[in-house]
């Protein structure tokens, strides 16, 4: 009885996952998110080749001098840290690909006249929510497990830099916490695909929310200017001391999720600076799951309530 109740639901899940697989757009940001994502291994190495690279050298003239020699910055740099150019990658491509794939799984359906057909068949509304849901749970996960993997190998293949089990505990956590924050976008996609009269209001809504998280906020609660958002290092710099920025941070900081992401993606990847100081009400965490767990709930909320006797978003 069980599995003839959820039939429905694994069907639609397919055919979501079909629809927005065929998608041109979904296809080109994903791709572009995990050639940045080969991008960001290379970048981490690259700095710090150059950087042990200049240390040799510097251990050879100071021998030559008879100075005391220190200690190398890259032993004392984890290996994680190579990898702080995804956090940037995650908040800006990742997320509108999430943005995307969640709009165009309610969208293409929309525009190709299928809902109607829908509607015909003895199916809730809140099926078809939850088959929107669980589809878009799918292709973050395959992104996210992809570029899983790319690091993944990255590690495997560069001998100079092992993890231990500790580490690859936190590479692991980092990825679900990135498939986390894409989830809160790709719902925010999905539930204004469903809930907007036009295909262009229901895709520019949750740009313009992701513009606001990403750059607007942080500037709001951290004085972290566009510019510096765009550096996992910079972004992450202590606000001005002042009653504004700690009002701002206290009252805004749980809404600034690319803060609350960034903070996180520090801590797990080794790279958050020694005085940085969280003045969010609550932790980056919390932020995080209950985001996603509220923009879930709405997402699969409008389109439960989608009228499936309407085709296109004028119709």
């Amino acid at each position: 009885m069980g599995n003839t109740a959820n039939t429905p639901v694994r069907l639609l899940v397919a055919q979501s996952l079909s629809t927005i697989a065929r998608e041109r757009t979904v296809a080109l940001l994903a791709l572009l998110f995990l050639v940045l994502v080969v991008v960001a291994a290379y970048l981490g190495w690259s700095a710090t080749s150059t950087v042990n690279a200049i240390y040799l050298r510097s251990v050879d003239y100071m021998t030559a001098q008879g100075q005391t020699i220190p200690s190398n910055p890259v032993l004392d740099t984890s290996p994680l840290a190579l990898l702080r150019n995804m956090a940037t990658y995650v908040s800006l491509i990742g997320a509108l690909a999430a943005i995307v794939v969640g709009h165009q799984l309610i969208a293409s359906d929309r525009k190709a006249g299928t809902m109607p057909l829908l509607g015909t068949r003895p199916l809730r509304g809140i099926d078809l929510g939850i088959a929107k849901a669980v589809a878009l749970l799918i292709a973050i996960a395959a992104l996210v497990a992809f570029a899983a993997v790319i690091n993944t190998a990255t590690f495997l293949v560069l001998p100079e830099f092992r993890l231990d089990a500790a580490g690859w505990t936190k590479l692991a956590a980092f990825y679900g916490t990135s498939g986390l924050y894409l989830l809160v976008f790709g719902f925010l996609g999905m539930w204004f695909g469903a809930a907007a009269k036009s295909e262009t209001v229901g895709l520019l809504i949750p740009v313009t929310v992701w513009l606001t998280l990403t750059f607007v906020l942080p500037q709001v609660t951290s004085n972290i200017n566009p510019v510096a958002a765009l550096n996992p290092v910079s972004a992450l710099a202590d606000a001005p001391v002042s009653a504004f920025f700690q009002v701002t941070g206290w009252a805004l900081g749980p809404f600034s999720l690319a803060e609350a992401y960034r903070v996180i993606s520090a801590q797990l990847l080794d790279f958050m600076p020694p005085t940085y100081v969280d003045r969010a009400a609550i932790p980056a965490a919390a932020s995080l799951l209950i985001a996603a767990a509220a923009l879930g709930a709405a997402a699969t909320r409008a389109v439960a309530r989608m009228d499936m006797t309407k085709g296109d978003y004028d119709a």
